[in-house]
């Protein structure tokens, strides 16, 4: 038989795991993203009217359409979104175009140069996507950690000014890019 010291011990455990695996997911029922006159992306949810939030993956690469944290302008959660298949078509559009904005990872289609001095590497990628390309230079920091496999066919560099580039297929690179990138690949 338990003690009534230990059933409010037991209690006080059982609140504490709720509210820890409590992750305030948002009812979508009750929030409306908008862009303000300004372009900033807003939200009004219940009674409160957020003019600027930011909108950050919590699984950017394995799942990057699902959890999405919403934070207020002093950087303080005010929710999360499941999934962005739960929204409207029109919220989805707000959502999505944010989130582009803030994890722009332009494709990569050609390395044209790699260069390895003083600890780091100086790559010359010919970026965009299909319609617009062009050349940008980066640099990139250990690159263990900057340069990695997402599956069996993609790569991701992260640049030293906090940038992503993703080689979407590296079966389909060419094969100098290939070359040039090989020692790299780990």
């Amino acid at each position: 038989m338990e003690t009534a010291f230990e059933k409010i011990e037991i209690q006080k455990e059982k609140s504490t795991l709720k509210n820890a695996i409590d992750i305030g997911m948002l009812d979508l029922q009750k929030a409306e993203f908008y862009v303000t006159p300004g372009g900033f992306t807003g939200l009004r949810y219940y009674d409160k009217d957020y003019k600027r939030i930011s909108l950050r993956r919590a699984l950017p690469i394995s799942h990057p359409e699902e959890y999405i944290s919403v934070f207020d302008k002093d950087n303080k959660e005010i929710g999360m979104i499941r999934s962005l298949s739960d929204l409207s078509k029109q919220q989805c559009d707000i959502v999505v175009n944010e989130l582009n904005n803030r994890y722009y990872s332009p494709s990569v289609y050609e390395v044209k140069s790699v260069k390895d001095k003083l600890g780091y590497v100086y790559l010359e990628l010919v970026i965009g996507n299909e319609d617009e390309k062009f050349v940008k230079n980066c640099a990139v920091n250990d690159v263990t950690r900057n340069i990695r496999m997402l599956d069996e066919d993609r790569l991701a560099i992260f640049d030293v000014d906090g940038n992503r580039y993703i080689i979407q297929s590296l079966s389909k690179l060419d094969k100098k890019s290939l070359k040039r990138l090989e020692p790299y690949l780990f």
